[in-house]
């Protein structure tokens, strides 16, 4: 009967055993999943920055590009415009020095 009893307080702390055991590695792979989730998220987080970054760079890019287009299309405009002003200055400049010189026609 001891025979038995020592049998079962074997299997018993073998059991106690194999349960702290599986408690300590259940610790461990829970800290390391914690630790590789923090790290997929550094490594998120720093691509979503570096994304962010180039696609604002990006933006910055296409609005200079824009902005510089639209620059010399104004400034064609505004060219054009002179032009015709200075055209219309000198036959303005020339109906007045003939109406002052009485050259017009009534």
């Amino acid at each position: 009967m001891d025979k038995v009893w020592e049998e079962l307080k074997k299997i018993e702390d073998q059991a106690e055993q194999i349960r702290s055991e599986a408690q300590n590695k259940s610790k461990e792979l829970i800290e390391l999943s914690k630790q590789e989730a923090e790290k997929l998220l550094a490594n998120s987080k720093t691509c979503a920055q570096e994304e962010t970054k180039n696609l604002y760079d990006t933006n910055i890019e296409e609005a200079n590009r824009s902005r510089e287009e639209q620059l010399e299309v104004n400034q064609k405009a505004i060219e054009k415009l002179k032009a015709e002003a200075e055209k219309r200055m000198e036959l303005a400049s020339s109906a007045v020095m003939k109406a002052v010189l009485g050259e017009t026609k009534p």
